[in-house]
């Protein structure tokens, strides 16, 4: 079954067609694979990191990396899931990530994907769960922002940078 979830997954990205289309494939396989209705997707340009997407969130959800952490962060930056199993502290006002995926395009980590509260059912990540954020940490990136939509996105954005340090 694991085999079937990942082509499928693998598939789906290898299809996508632009930014919004490579956007679906991942809620797609988030909401349907993995389990979750509650995720984003942040971009991490030259201007610092900004929600590129989300789904599911409250307003107050948004400001997801807070609750990633130094080390977290630097984990991600090198490429790596970082998952939580133990959920989500219910008292706790500001709830934490399930999951930060780093999204990666040529060895380089240029987002993240932020999976929030699992379905009831889902009581945390198992084996094939990882082989699918592996998948999405290597094969979504190619959708999102190596696309030319994508490209001329982040080109532009570099851009106005380089304008702004004349």
């Amino acid at each position: 079954m694991n085999d079937l979830r990942l082509a499928t997954a693998r598939k789906r990205l290898m299809e996508c067609s632009g930014r919004a289309d490579a956007i679906e494939a991942v809620r797609e396989i988030v909401s349907n694979f993995l389990g979750s209705e509650e995720m984003a997707l942040l971009d991490f340009g030259s201007t610092g990191t900004k929600t590129l997407w989300s789904f599911g969130l409250q307003p107050q959800d948004c400001n997801l990396l807070a609750s990633l952490g130094g080390e977290g962060f630097g984990r991600i930056a090198r490429g790596e899931c970082a998952i939580d199993n133990l959920g989500c502290d219910g008292a706790s006002t500001t709830r934490k990530a399930r999951a930060f995926v780093p999204i990666r395009v040529a060895n380089k980590t240029v987002g993240v994907l932020a999976i929030l509260q699992l379905l009831p059912q889902k009581s945390g990540f198992d084996a094939a769960d990882m082989d699918l954020l592996k998948l999405l940490s290597i094969e979504a990136g190619r959708g999102l922002f190596d696309s030319e939509e994508g490209r001329a996105s982040h080109e532009s954005e570099r851009n106005n940078d380089r304008s702004r340090q004349i």
